[in-house]
């Protein structure tokens, strides 16, 4: 699911901050001051690097724990829930078969760190993104409210549609330096802005196109076990039971962590 669609607004901050003349005025102005100084031919190359990570960018969360309560809680419904495990290069070996990069797919497994500060996260995440030099970067930061998670996120980029945002970025550099010729940091800064507004893609994105579906294939590659919930129906438990048997994964069985022992 692309990131910038979830609830939590704070998710990819940046990336939700880049539609309105403010936004991109605001953006423009700490790239121009910060991440690549006066330099106005990379800032439309990384305005546009971010538009399409925006809109063509999807993720799934991991966590490094292997259970806890407040994940069994959150992520279950009526008790009835699994937990599945892997490892971290089996992980990212099966999604680079199912996404690969011959095909301009890009794969990134990496950890959450948890240190996005909400008063100034435009700032700091373009600021991780001059350290990591990914347009990416933002993605693998939250706040520090779900550092219970442990989070790491997969992250896979379609870069199919790439080039439009590469021409996108030659309109707003065509004979620039006539534009910008004895105007003032806030006049270049200005004329950016506009610059980029008229020349990005409209990518227009219904529900439906929020959410990406592949066939996994053979998920017993990458699957070591299944767990189910501590809470769970012995109906429940048993239909999990057979499918691993049938998909030859191995069954961890019903979570103990409620248990007495």
């Amino acid at each position: 699911m692309r990131p910038s669609s979830w609830e939590d607004k704070y998710e990819g901050y940046l990336f939700s901050h880049m539609e309105t003349p403010e936004d991109v005025h605001q953006i423009v102005s700490e790239m121009y001051y910060n991440l690549c100084p006066r330099n106005y031919y990379a800032i439309p190359d990384n305005y546009f690097r971010m538009w399409h990570s925006k809109w063509f960018t999807y993720a799934q969360c991991w966590s490094k724990y292997p259970e806890t309560d407040a994940m069994w809680r959150s992520y279950a419904y009526a008790n009835r829930a699994i937990r599945i495990r892997t490892k971290d290069d089996k992980l990212l070996d099966h999604t680079q078969k199912v996404f690969p990069k011959e095909e301009q797919f890009s794969v990134y497994l990496n950890k959450v760190s948890y240190n996005l500060n909400k008063k100034s996260a435009l700032e700091q995440q373009i600021s991780q993104m001059k350290d990591s030099l990914s347009a990416h970067e933002t993605y693998f930061h939250k706040r520090p409210a779900f550092r219970h998670e442990g989070e790491y996120r997969l992250l896979i980029a379609d870069n199919n549609l790439y080039s439009a945002e590469s021409l996108s970025s030659l309109g707003v550099k065509f004979k620039i330096e006539e534009q910008v010729m004895g105007k003032t940091d806030e006049e270049i800064i200005n004329y950016l802005t506009e610059r980029i507004c008229a020349q990005r893609a409209n990518w227009e994105r219904t529900v439906d196109n929020n959410v990406r579906i592949e066939d996994a294939g053979d998920i017993s590659e990458f699957l070591e076990g299944v767990m189910v919930h501590p809470l769970a129906p012995p109906w429940y438990v048993d239909i999990v039971r057979d499918i691993c048997e049938t998909r030859k994964i191995k069954f961890d069985g019903q979570s103990e962590i409620y248990t007495l022992k």
